[in-house]
Order: C-alpha cells, then structure tokens, then sequence
C-alpha cells in the first residue's frame, strides 16, 4: 500500500509520472491512498474555494503539470495538455459548469488564469491519473502522525497501515518567528491590528480598519494578493477613462502606504515573445566551473559569473536585434565583456564602464544591474511625496518597458537568469556549497532576486497599483522601511526621506521563513522530535530545511534513511526549486524529481548511493 500525505499538484505529478512508468517492466501499486483535508488535486494553495479576483502570475501557456520531451528523465512521455490548452480544448465544459465561465471570454495562452481556474486543472489532472492508476482512495483529513509500523494516523481516527509512505504535504504554516509574536501581542494589548507573515487567502483581513492608514511591509506578490482582496475585495472598482485606468473608490478600502527592502514592486510579466539570440548563460559548465575549485562560493564564484552572463545576454540580444543602437559591432563588444570575467576565465576584471557609454549611446539600452535590483539606492528625496511620484513613475516606466519588445533584451535576461537559477540548484544537489552558503545566498538571494525579475506579477496588476495610487488609496513608503511603535501606533519610515507614517494596523505582505524546524504541523514536529527526519545545521543551531537523500528519502538523527518514506517540497533542502508544475519546455526540475520517485516506487531504477547524492551540501559544514 502507498500513501501520499498531502494531495496537491506534487502528489499529483508523481501519480501521473506512475501512471507513465506503469506499462513498462514494474509491477503496478493497485493501493493508493491520498491524505489532504484539502480537495486532492489542487491542495490548500489551488484550492477552488478562493477569491477569483486572485490570479496566477504566469500566463496560462506557461504552465503545465505534464512531463514533456524537454525533460531530461528515464521514464516515458505520456502528452498532456498546458493550462491554456485545457482550458480552450476539453476543459471548457468543466469550466462553464463550475460558474467560471466569464474567464472565458477573453481567455487565451497569453491570460493569467484565476486560481480557481488553475485549481480545476489541476483537479482534473489528478482525475486523469486516477483514471490510469485504477484504484486511488481518498481521504479528507490530516494526517497528525506517522508511527514506526509505518502506520498513519488521522484526525478523524482512522488508521492506515502502508507499505510505503510519500511525505508532500507542500507549503505550510510556520510557528510565529519571535518577532511577529511580538508585534501581535503588542497589538492584542494595545488595542491595534497586525496581520503576520503567511498566505494572504488564508489571512484574515477584515481586522484592518476601513478608511485608515495601514502600514504594509512587502511589495511581492503577497502584496499585490493583499491590495486586491482589500479595494475590489471591498467593493471598488477599476474603470478606464480617457485610455487610462481609474478606481472608483466604495469607502470600505483602507489607505494603504506599503514599502520594503527594494522599495518597488517586482517587475511585471513581459508582455512579448520574441526570438533569443544569446549564448548565455556562458560559463556555468563543470569545466568552467572547476577553475573554482569543487566547493563553490556563491558570492565570490557565482554571483560575478550570473551578472555578467545578465549583462552578456543582454547586449548579444540587443546588437542582433538592433545593431543601429550601437556603435560597435558585436564582435569587439562581446570581447570588451570577456576581458571583464573572473581572472580563473581568462579575464582581467578590466573597468569597461567608459567603453560602454560610448558604445552604448542610449542609457536606456544599458545593462546596469545595481540599478535593475535596487533602483532606488542612494537616492534622498526632501519630501514622502516626491518619493512617491518618483516611485510611481518608475513603476509606470517599467509596464510600458515590458510591453515593447524594442527592449527584448528584458527577455533574454529574464531567460538567462531561469537557466543560472536552476543550473545552481543543480549543482547546490551535488554539494558545490557550504550550508551557510546554500541557506544565506541561494536560497534567500538568488531566490530573492529570481523572484524580483522572472516571478512578477501581471502588467495590469501595476497599472491598478497606479490607479489605486492616483486615487490616494495607496502611498509608497520607499526602500529600507523599518517598522516600530510609538505611543499606540505602528511606525513606519525609510532610509530615502526624512519623517515617519503612523498608523493603528500592519500587513506583513509576505510568506514566513521556511525554516523546518519551525513549521506547524503536528505530524513533522513528531517524526522531528523522534529522530526519524533532521534539519540541516550550522554551528550546532537548527535552523535550515529538511535533510534528505538523492531520491527524497528523510535523513534520520542516527544517519541513516527509512527505505521506504519520502520527503518532498519546499521545505527539503533542495525542493525550493523543483516545483510541482511548470513552463513547457524548460526541463524542469520539478519534472524530473517526480519522475525519478515513481521509478523507485515502482523498483524500476537501482539503488542510489546516498552518500553520493545527498540533495544538500551538508557535507561541507563552515
């Protein structure tokens, strides 16, 4: 008997990735269980029960739960539709009865779905593997524990007794870090309202006062779910007057003033698609690499190498696009770029700043990455609101940007980051990093600025963030916001101008830190506490992911591995990168995990050396 704990898109994925191995030489699992009090198939994240007004920020071509030629697997392909597909093809029927059936109207692959919209997809995905495997029981309950006879237990008493037992439970809820229990009970006996870090669809949000500053920290997708579910979500709406969007405003909505460490929302989806012409990313092959040395420094290897392959892409896609733009051919720019790589490349970290200006006439067709991850550094306005407009002229800036493919080379950039992103989780699973490294700089760094260029949120989503602005319903604080109390009131300020914003409530518009240690389920803490899974540590202090083998067996306090219990996740060491579904024909890592655990499953493939194959760089403590 095979139990999944945990019933969303990762669950989902694996089950069709069994049902593909399935007609080769394995035996088939006629037992399969699935445990979720949340609908199997889209879990709590996709659920249906959400607001429509929540959205996806990927386009629905972009995203599919189904393995494809591009990903690099033993097992075989069985096609399957993307999200766009389904949607315009045989999904359509399903939508319509499901009430959705608006989203249809102008829907294309180019749409960013609703979320309930995604969740019927997925649900339907989970269907059709059903429909392949046979037998597959469902369980609307949660699992509180797992015994040593591999027994699970669930909350409405019922018992099962597996053979084998899949930990994807997926995102979770943390434990209040020290600081935001302390922000909550200085608010509960101060009469002020505080909504902690987490996911916004699960956030309460009625506490926040109508017609009231609310201070926001957080300008990422968190916010941009926030902002919509507390303006249209109470009543207003978006109307376009003379070419430009405006709100009309119902009187329910707060005033919100948000700010964060960048001090500007991510950047918005392109808007385009145009043909590459890059080599990039360059450098990032075990060759290069091994000019480092085996154990690999994010800061000092790896960071120089992706922002020069950023800037390589760049240009490479601007002079083929566009030579005009120029003054020099591509052929002396690109090795101007050469000679400014690490010495271990052949470089001579020679300063080309003066060659660029002259060859790159324009400033706007100039790669300047401090000014792309942090535009708002060491800039002082005199006042809040020439911060503001200044902030709302970049982010008008940076729509119209996305929409004009004369600057594609936004595109090759955002390609060429998604390849370094993944190839350094590839290289962080043979452990290239130290754990210091892996926690502080790849998955807080890299994943931060990942998200800030390639994870943004759709176009429209900023341009009713300006209309919201115009019609004083959103104030931006800027960058470095720091957050204090003062005399009943949340304080809130910036390193970019002088004063502060008082107001009785915060949002912290963002998700809470993963740290494994910390996450609030019944059923890890107690495997936690009992040896069976450990956490990653440094120095002796708790504090990372989940440790597991190179097939996503749980690493146990003793060392070694349960044959027959898997992890996988974002709370792994490792999983952060493999999502459950993807952009068609990427490779993607998510795919190839999900295929390689259905071959173990399903005792297709031979044991892996897991002292080989750690997922993690454990090995290589500071």
């Amino acid at each position: 008997m095979l139990v999944f704990v945990g019933g969303g898109p990762r669950t989902t994925g694996i089950l069709l990735r069994l049902a593909a191995n399935i007609p080769a030489e394995g035996a088939p699992i006629t037992d399969i269980h699935v445990v979720d009090p949340y609908p199997a198939g889209s879990g709590r994240i996709w659920r249906t029960k959400q607001s429509g007004l929540l959205w996806m920020n990927s386009m629905a071509q972009d995203v599919t739960i189904f393995a494809d030629d591009s990903v690099e697997m033993a097992g075989p392909v069985i096609p399957g539709p993307s999200l766009a597909e389904w949607v315009l093809g045989i999904g359509r029927e399903q939508v319509k009865a499901a009430g959705l059936g608006e989203e249809l109207e102008h829907f294309s692959g180019r749409s960013f779905a609703s979320r309930r919209l995604q969740s019927l997809y997925l649900d339907w995905a989970f269907q059709e593997a059903v429909a392949r495997l046979g037998k597959v029981t469902v369980h609307e309950a949660l699992a509180l524990g797992l015994d040593d006879s591999q027994t699970v237990h669930l909350d409405n008493g019922l018992k099962i007794h597996a053979d084998t037992v899949v930990l994807t439970q997926g995102h979770l809820d943390m434990v209040k870090s020290p600081e935001s229990a302390a922000l909550a009970s200085i608010a509960a006996t101060e009469g002020l309202a505080y909504v902690p870090p987490g996911f916004t669809a699960d956030q309460d949000l009625s506490v926040l006062p109508s017609g009231k500053p609310v201070l926001v920290r957080g300008f990422g997708l968190a916010f941009i779910d926030a902002m919509v579910l507390l303006m249209e979500g109470r009543g207003g709406t978006f109307v376009t007057v003379d070419d430009q969007l405006e709100y009309i405003a119902s009187g329910a909505e707060p005033e919100l003033w948000v700010g964060s460490r960048r001090g500007v929302p991510y950047l918005p989806k392109i808007g385009y698609s145009v043909p590459l012409h890059t080599e990039a990313p360059l450098y990032f092959d075990d060759d290069s690499l091994s000019a480092f040395g085996f154990v690999l420094d994010y800061c000092e290897h790896i960071f120089p190498l992706l922002t020069w392959n950023l800037q390589y892409a760049h240009y490479g896609q601007l002079l083929a696009t566009d030579p005009s733009r120029a003054t020099v051919p591509w052929g002396e720019l690109s090795a101007a770029l050469h000679r400014t790589l690490p010495p271990e490349l052949g470089g001579s970290d020679h300063d080309i700043s003066a060659f660029l200006e002259s060859a790159i006439p324009d400033p706007a067709d100039r790669f300047d990455f401090l000014k792309l991850d942090k535009p708002l550094t060491e800039l002082h306005f005199t006042t809040q609101e020439e911060l503001s407009d200044h902030i709302a002229n970049y982010i008008s800036d940076r729509i119209k940007r996305a929409s004009d493919p004369r600057y594609s080379m936004d595109q090759a950039v955002f390609f060429t980051l998604l390849k370094i992103y993944f190839r350094v989780h590839e290289l962080a699973e043979t452990g290239r990093f130290t754990l210091n490294d892996l926690r502080e700089n790849i998955d807080r760094s890299l994943h931060n600025l990942f998200s800030y260029i390639a994870s943004g949120p759709p176009p429209i989503r900023l341009e009713q963030l300006l209309a919201l602005n115009r019609a004083g319903l959103v104030h931006f604080l800027g960058p470095d916001i720091r957050i204090g109390i003062d005399d009943t009131h949340f304080t809130a300020s910036s390193t970019a101008t002088q004063g502060e914003i008082k107001a009785t409530a915060l949002i912290d518009a963002y998700l809470a830190s993963d740290s494994a240690s910390a996450v609030d389920d019944t059923l890890l803490q107690n495997l936690l506490q009992a040896g069976e899974v450990t956490v990653e540590s440094i120095d002796g202090s708790i504090w990372g992911k989940f440790l597991v083998d190179g097939i996503g067996r749980p690493i146990r306090h003793d060392g070694t591995t349960h044959p027959s219990r898997f992890l996988l996740g974002p709370l792994v060491s490792g999983g952060g990168s493999e999502a459950p579904f993807s952009r068609p024909g990427t490779n993607a890592r998510g795919f190839q995990r999900a295929d390689r655990v259905a071959r173990k499953l399903l005792d297709l493939d031979e044991e892996l050396d897991t002292d080989i194959q750690l997922a993690t760089a454990s090995r290589h403590h500071d």
